[in-house]
């Protein structure tokens, strides 16, 4: 191959290496997608109506794996276009307890 050629699959083996670095918190105040330490994404406790393991349609996803089976955590928002924020976290069952216990419910 060419060296020309080749910084496309760098390219698409780089973004799919960060994708896999993703991470989540719960903190006192917001739900946090977080890269190496940085947050990508945050979502208010007080903005969040619930927490299930539905997958519906129209969602803003921040998933950190190709096959999501099993994963899923929808995080339903009071405010905004996309109220449905789908992440992927690795044991999503303590996820949702840790985040449920967090909003007092």
């Amino acid at each position: 191959m060419r060296p020309e050629t080749l910084w496309p699959v760098a390219l698409v083996v780089m973004l799919f290496w960060l994708i896999f670095r993703i991470r989540y918190t719960v903190d006192d105040h917001h739900v946090r997608v977080k890269l190496f330490g940085l947050t990508l994404r945050k979502v208010a406790l007080s903005d969040i109506e619930f927490a299930d393991t539905a997958a519906p349609f129209w969602n803003e996803h921040w998933c950190n794996t190709l096959c999501a089976c099993g994963r899923v955590v929808r995080i339903r928002r009071k405010s905004g276009w996309v109220r449905n924020f789908i992440i992927t976290p690795a044991n999503r069952d303590e996820f949702l307890a840790e985040l449920r216990a967090r909003l007092g419910r």
